[in-house]
């Protein structure tokens, strides 16, 4: 225990804000954290200054580490965005150099419009497993701007506009969880190699079967619901080098980005991995339907198409054959673009749950269409593999790890 007590002694928390807004709570969450045993650096990201409150890196020197002069950038157009970019320039410069160090435990920020943008910007370029906390009002959707990063949110519920029992209660239970953050002890870390997955609820089945097969073979499996941002944090965690090689068993936000869907991923999806060299598979799964929002705002053209409620958020509407191709396309020019040791295996009984044989948006003359446009542009380097199965058949699983075992030369 008192090695435990130790680390938070020894090591620090960054609390960042804007002092001429937030001031009262960032010196309460501040005083919340001394309490529990942690040490505190608050670092002022305000535009103005506060003739109250002062942080112990004051606005002037994180404006300074982006070689700013704030008051002169807030004079001139769009002075606000570019004074904002610079705050965050800064503190990003400071941080680096804090964690490179080893002086600093974990990181907090709070904030309305200004403070959670600034937050979130700072501390999604910290390494993940890093504690990280964003108390926020939630002005905007925060989704995309979060990336590939394990930042927890807290909402503030209140907007931070000066304390009360609610916002108080708030603030101790985020001070409450960075602490038991930064006390833990380090773990083990495994030494077994790390394959990445891509996983939805219709081929789920799949990625399960898949990772038993994996785990057998003394891998670990990192899986990602591929809705847009787990496709991204997907490609993330690939370009830092996190995996020995990917099964993209679930590419379905590629319909997203070719047919504008609810599924919006980052533009590179299905990119990374080829430009870095690393084994993959690449199953189609999911790429014979769009994803929509619910059913009632589907347009009349996609009224007419086959299509499903695959929840109340979410609407699957079938890809017709003219758009398979051009799916079929992407994929390829996608894939082309690097040199890694790359198989595509594709299930012929359906790429998804609802499209086996009577499903609402089976259409085997479609896929067919997609597998003879990818067989014509795809490099001759890169294997297409056929299986005859629906893709959540447990062979289709073993033929995908399979066809991953022989990229890595083994058996």
């Amino acid at each position: 225990m008192q090695q435990v007590v130790d680390q938070a002694h020894n090591k620090t928390v960054i609390i960042i804000g804007t002092l001429d807004t937030k001031g009262p709570e960032v010196f309460f969450l501040r005083d919340q954290l001394q309490q529990l045993d942690c040490k505190t650096r608050v670092v002022d990201v305000g535009l103005a200054g506060s003739a109250e409150y002062h942080g112990d890196i004051r606005r002037e020197e994180v404006a300074a580490r982006a070689g700013s002069d704030i008051n002169a950038l807030l004079k001139m157009d769009e002075g606000k965005i570019n004074a904002m970019e610079a705050m965050a320039r800064g503190a990003v410069s400071l941080m680096e150099d804090w964690i490179a160090t080893g002086e600093i435990a974990g990181a907090m920020a709070l904030g309305g419009g200004l403070g959670t943008w600034v937050g979130i910007k700072i501390m999604r370029t910290l390494p993940a497993g890093f504690p990280k906390i964003m108390i926020s009002t939630l002005p905007f959707d925060i989704r995309s701007h979060l990336n590939a990063s394990d930042i927890v949110i807290f909402p503030s519920v209140a907007d931070i506009l000066g304390l009360n029992p609610m916002l108080r209660k708030i603030l101790r239970n985020a001070a409450g969880a960075m602490a038991g953050m930064v006390t833990l002890p380090e773990m083990s870390v495994s030494t077994k190699k790390v394959v990445g997955i891509t996983s939805l609820g219709v081929t789920t089945p799949l990625a399960m079967a898949s990772r038993k097969i994996l785990e057998r073979h003394g891998f670990e499996v990192a899986g990602f619901h591929a809705t847009g941002l787990g496709g991204s944090a997907f490609e993330e965690w690939i370009g830092m080098g996190m995996f020995a090689g990917v099964l993209d068993l679930s590419p379905h936000e590629l319909t997203s980005l070719i047919f504008k869907g609810v599924a919006m991923p980052r533009p590179d999806r299905m990119e990374t991995a080829a430009i870095r060299g690393i084994p993959q598979v690449v199953v189609p799964g999911g790429l014979d339907f769009i994803s929509r929002g619910p059913v009632e705002t589907l347009s009349e053209a996609e009224r007419r198409k086959p299509h499903y409620r695959h929840s109340p958020m979410f609407t699957h509407v079938r890809v017709s054959r003219e758009q398979m191709r051009e799916v079929a396309r992407v994929v390829a020019q996608k894939l082309n673009r690097g040199k890694g040791p790359t198989a595509v295996v594709v299930p012929l009984r359906g790429f998804s749950d609802q499209s086996r044989p009577g499903g609402s948006i089976s259409d085997p003359a479609s896929d067919k269409e997609f597998v003879r446009t990818l067989r014509q542009n795809i490099a001759k380097r890169i294997r297409i593999v056929e299986v005859d199965a629906h893709i959540n058949d447990e062979v289709f699983a073993r033929a995908v790890c399979s066809s991953f075992f022989e990229l890595l030369g083994e058996d």
